[in-house]
């Protein structure tokens, strides 16, 4: 509270550009805020500079603590030798370019939902620890000194209203977006001006300096592909994306064809009027480039993140959001990340899209009050009593967090005329193993719970099990799954749930 009161006097009584002003600074000036033994937030897509020169200060400090969202790029922290300065704590995601240090068991996951991730902080909980110093990108500010954060909000503003110190990197080519998502320059303690250089393919080079050279010539293929300027966003993260996620990105990566047999079937499922939210892994992140929602009309868009072709989906008058019961013609998200640049060039000023904080956007009972709600999301894999597990393989190994699935599929489940469907290709590691299963390995992650299971598609077909006992909906999985695995399925039900 005494943050907030601190915010109005200032917005009262002070020119904001004397504010700004009088906090701009270097990075290596802003980051001599962070203590020993402070707890420092770094969100998706954080700033460029203020990471390096908070790390090369790992002599000085002692037991920080570094909790990421979703890292793509590392200033030394993740690599071993700076454990008694930094230690690392993921919230929401990991990602392919961080889990080697989960694996390693040298950074702790902390398990918790977008909508909630305050609550404890909010309440006063003893237990909590503070959030000390905050570090987020921000645009420059607008002509009533307001900043916004881009395609890429997230949590960023819930961080800056809460952290006792807040370090802002301002980047003139983030792209204006429109909703409840801007912060004023009275809130931020230290600024920092950053000025992104002209991306060439001598820049690109020294990203992907240390891979290996075949690595390095497959990714100077893809960008040769693409305008150099649209990887300005990706740049500081190249390596860690994985080729197929860069081609994703760009919007070059042709889907399987499996996943048109599976856009098929998701779109006998979404009827004309539905709200959507589209998870950004795969197979769901390609239904709207296989054709999903080609023939819908009047579709809204109520999703956390963004996917590939969904801005398409409002320019070609697919998603109108005319029947929408909350936020009626908008397109709402926490995110726009995932969307292709033809998407952002879309969503870039057009006050047709909007953001918010997930707090409140993700909040299951904001989800819920769409009516015909569908949350579309993917999993690794289902047991036959219908767990859907996206986060873990070989049992409980972490290759990624809940997101925002849970929100958004128990939100669709409860929402009048709602469904919740989940996504995933028949088999993995090339068609050596089912994804569908008897039952989970010992020590998989339970993303979301049988009794909140809906709707599963895979290639070869839909499973319904709302409102279908163990052995109903062990039947309609065993339908899907990969005919090479179905005798098997068969047998191992019929020692688990008949006599």
């Amino acid at each position: 509270m005494a943050r907030q009161v601190k915010v109005k006097e200032e917005l009262r009584c002070t020119d904001w550009r004397e504010t700004y002003e009088s906090r701009l600074m270097t990075p290596e000036e802003a980051v001599k805020t962070v203590k020993s033994g402070d707890t420092v937030v770094i969100p998706i897509f954080p700033p460029r500079t203020l990471l390096p020169a908070l790390f090369a200060r790992k002599d000085e400090l002692r037991d920080v603590m570094v909790r990421v969202m979703a890292p793509a790029t590392d200033p030394g922290w993740f690599t071993p030798g700076a454990e008694e300065s930094f230690s690392i704590e993921f919230e929401t995601f990991i990602g392919d370019f961080a889990r080697f240090v989960t694996d390693e068991r040298r950074g702790a996951y902390l398990p918790n939902l977008f909508s909630l991730a305050f609550k404890s902080f909010d309440e006063g909980r003893s237990e909590q620890r503070p959030l000390d110093v905050a570090v987020v990108s921000v645009t420059p500010p607008n002509a009533h000194g307001y900043c916004g954060f881009g395609a890429h909000l997230w949590t960023k503003r819930g961080l800056a209203r809460r952290a006792s110190t807040v370090l802002a990197e301002v980047d003139p080519t983030v792209i204006t977006t429109f909703g409840d998502c801007f912060i004023h320059v009275s809130e931020i303690d230290c600024f920092v001006e950053y000025s992104a250089p002209p991306v060439t393919m001598e820049l690109v080079r020294e990203q992907l300096e240390g891979l290996e050279p075949a690595r390095r010539t497959q990714y100077e293929e893809i960008v040769a592909q693409v305008d150099l300027q649209t990887l300005a966003p990706l740049l500081p993260m190249l390596k860690a994306l994985e080729p197929q996620a860069l081609k994703r990105f760009l919007g070059i990566l042709e889907p399987p064809a499996i996943y048109r047999d599976i856009g098929g079937y998701l779109s006998e499922v979404v009827r004309d009027g539905d709200t959507i939210q589209i998870g950004v892994g795969e197979p769901s992140a390609y239904m709207t480039r296989v054709g999903a929602f080609d023939d819908k009309h009047d579709l809204g868009i109520h999703t956390e993140m963004g996917s590939p072709g969904l801005a398409k989906l409002v320019e070609r008058g697919i998603a109108t959001g005319r029947r929408k019961t909350i936020h009626k013609r908008k397109a709402v998200a926490t995110a726009w990340t995932g969307c292709d640049d033809e998407d952002r060039q879309i969503i870039d000023g057009n006050p047709a899209f909007e953001l918010y904080d997930p707090e409140y956007l993700l909040d299951i009972r904001t989800v819920s009050a769409n009516d015909n709600m569908v949350a579309i999301n993917n999993a690794v894999s289902v047991d036959l009593v219908g767990q859907i597990n996206s986060e873990s393989t070989f049992g409980g190994r972490m290759i990624n967090g809940t997101g925002g699935q849970p929100e958004s599929h128990i939100g669709a489940v409860l929402s009048r005329g709602g469904r919740a469907v989940t996504l995933l290709p028949s088999t993995a590691l090339e068609g050596a193993a089912s994804r569908i299963v008897p039952q989970l390995e010992t020590g998989s992650m339970v993303t979301i719970p049988r009794f909140f299971a809906d709707t599963i598609i895979t290639e070869h077909g839909v499973a319904r099990l709302w409102g279908k006992n163990h052995r109903q909906r062990a039947e309609e999985l065993i339908a899907v799954a990969h005919p090479d695995f179905r005798a098997e399925l068969r047998r191992e039900a019929r020692k688990l749930w008949w006599p």
